[in-house]
């Protein structure tokens, strides 16, 4: 049998860079462990039919015997704790365990969520499963991302946030920028951009996200003594900034679209999604556009952080 690959296998040459983060990786707070196992039993079915005094056809359910047994291979081990069947075992044991192993266990429940999804409906209700594979992981997500823990599920492949790309390369790098003196304002309203994307938030996460552009402009101008209305919009700060030669003077050409993306783009989802009131029907700013305000967001505060270096 193919030897499974467990998340701490993968992550053992990955070393935290020490760079401020809008998530943590090392605690797996308690209330996150339950949320996560209420999940797994409503996506795997629950551990066994015996109930009662008596057993019902097959006792056990196999797929967390399966995860059970996966574990105890590749890690060497006789058991992990006490009880009669595997997923009360495995839940027991995901309670207490190790950040390392927890996510372990996590990686593998996806993996039997989607096994379990995959299967006909009368494992389904001879399991009494409640809650369909990609709404499980689409769930768990959203849990993590609540709980300020950067790890997410890309189907049944666990990863850590700051191994994609853009969170690695701009996002961390904005966070670092902004840990300056002199940027306390805009670092603060791009942390609480994040926190409000975490908790589904999303028209305050786009509002605070362009605030926190809009902020290091600012904080930019007042350190090199650059006059400016201060109640100017980013239309307006872009012009400051050209007037000055933020950026150098042999950019000016290229740089055309991206100044149109910072006076169209974030400002204009956050003037059409966030901030002028939504009227008598509510407006709903969906997760990928609030995800993109973030990222867009980070992209600009790097490079005229780096500019006005």
């Amino acid at each position: 049998m193919k030897d499974f690959d467990l998340y701490s296998k993968r992550q053992a040459d990955a070393a935290k860079s020490g760079v401020a983060d809008v998530y943590q990786y090392d605690d797996i707070p308690s209330n996150l462990r339950v949320q996560v196992a209420t999940i797994a039993v409503e996506g795997i079915g629950k551990h066994s039919l015996y109930g009662d005094g008596y057993i019902t056809g097959d006792k056990e359910n196999e797929i967390w015997l399966w995860i059970e047994n996966t574990y105890l291979r590749e890690k060497g081990l006789d058991r992990i704790a006490d009880g009669d069947f595997a997923g009360s075992r495995v839940l027991a044991f995901m309670r207490k365990c190790p950040t390392a192993d927890w996510l372990d266990f996590l990686g593998l429940i996806a993996v039997g969520i989607l096994i379990m999804n995959d299967n006909d409906h009368d494992l389904y209700q001879k399991w009494e499963v409640s809650t369909p594979g990609k709404e499980a992981i689409d769930e768990i997500n959203y849990r993590l991302r609540q709980a300020g823990v950067g790890y997410q599920l890309e189907g049944a492949h666990l990863i850590r946030v700051d191994s994609q790309y853009v969170h690695a390369e701009i996002v961390k790098p904005a966070l670092a920028l902004l840990s300056g003196l002199g940027f306390e304002g805009p670092k603060q309203e791009f942390f609480q951009a994040h926190q409000h994307y975490r908790v589904g938030e999303h028209r305050q996460a786009v509002a605070m996200a362009a605030n926190a552009v809009e902020s290091t402009f600012k904080a930019i101008f007042d350190q090199k003594g650059w006059d400016y209305q201060k109640g100017a919009r980013i239309s307006d700060l872009v012009k400051v900034a050209r007037a000055h030669k933020l950026w150098p003077d042999y950019l000016d050409a290229s740089f055309d679209q991206l100044v149109a993306t910072l006076q169209s783009g974030l400002p204009k989802i956050r003037d059409n999604d966030a901030s002028h009131g939504q009227g008598a029907t509510p407006k709903n700013v969906p997760g990928y556009i609030a995800a993109y305000a973030l990222h867009l967001a980070a992209s600009k505060i790097v490079f005229i952080t780096e500019a006005a270096r």
